[in-house]
């Protein structure tokens, strides 16, 4: 009676937790964890455990959909390459994540960003995310095209336009949080410092007026103007890494008539197989 009960408390504990990382994968989405008063009083709010957890998961449904091809359309159905796609693609993202990162970081710290190491990362890591989130959301439209066509380029194809537009965004995810960070950043330091109420102006008040008026300075906004600046580099960055490790990747739909491999050699780049499928793909 004892085990059945606490089976009973744990399914419910897991259904309250799986409800909990719902929501705030929902407040992500819908902008309330990026609400320019959150913002504000900083990134912390924005948790780095939330973010990675779901980018994983995210990636995998999204991985399971693109292998799903070389099951309903290889002779034997290859489900190795099904197990392959699906781990991948979480590994593209971190990996893209892990390469980049250091240089973020770097240029971030030169340039004296206003970001801590854990700030910038929490705001990478929350629009790598939404990105997958984009992603796992085509995730079915993948899979019915991969039940309703046999053609392995357009089904290529259209894996790399479903990429490109979650990364586009989730980079654009990213942009608006560093704009309501560089103005929530003007906010603070244009606003007037509260009164000190121990401050008596009959008792302090100076016996000759001031000669010069110190402006307030604005060190803040223009730190966070350098870190948007910064970001905006790095985005090229991501973007040409996150392609070419995708490429070194491959396969993640896996061509037909050739084995199943986790990795192909290294040869050419990610432009010029797409050239060349898109070739194919108007010539048959």
């Amino acid at each position: 009676m004892r085990g059945i009960r606490g089976e009973n408390l744990a399914s419910f504990e897991k259904g309250d937790v799986m409800k909990a990382w719902l929501e705030e994968l929902d407040h992500l989405l819908r902008g309330r964890k990026t609400a320019p008063a959150l913002l504000a009083e900083g990134t912390q709010h924005l948790r780095i455990g939330h973010s990675l957890s779901a980018a994983i998961i995210l990636a995998l449904i999204y991985g399971a959909f693109m292998g799903l091809f070389a099951v309903l359309n290889r002779t034997p159905p290859c489900t190795m390459q099904l197990i392959s796609s699906t781990v991948k693609t979480p590994a593209l993202y971190l990996l893209t994540l892990a390469v980049t990162f250091p240089s973020l970081y770097v240029f971030s710290a030169l340039l004296n960003a206003r970001l801590s190491l854990a700030g910038t990362l929490r705001i990478v890591l929350a629009s790598i995310a939404v990105t997958t989130a984009v992603l796992a959301s085509l995730g079915p439209i993948t899979g019915f095209f991969s039940l309703t066509t046999k053609s392995y380029d357009f089904i290529k194809l259209l894996n790399v336009v479903f990429f490109a537009a979650a990364g586009i965004i989730g980079l654009r995810f990213l942009l608006i949080i560093l704009r309501r960070l560089e103005s929530a950043g003007k906010a603070n330091t244009s606003s007037p410092a509260p009164a000190d109420p121990a401050f008596s102006p009959a008792q302090n008040a100076p016996t000759e007026p001031r000669a010069l008026s110190v402006a307030p300075r604005v060190q803040g906004s223009e730190e966070d103007e350098t870190a948007g600046k910064v970001f905006r580099a790095w985005l090229v960055l991501y973007a040409l890494v996150g392609m070419q490790m995708a490429w070194v990747l491959r396969p993640f739909i896996g061509t037909p008539g050739m084995g199943f491999t986790w990795l192909r050699a290294r040869e050419s780049n990610i432009f010029v197989d797409l050239l060349r499928t898109i070739g194919r793909l108007f010539n048959t």
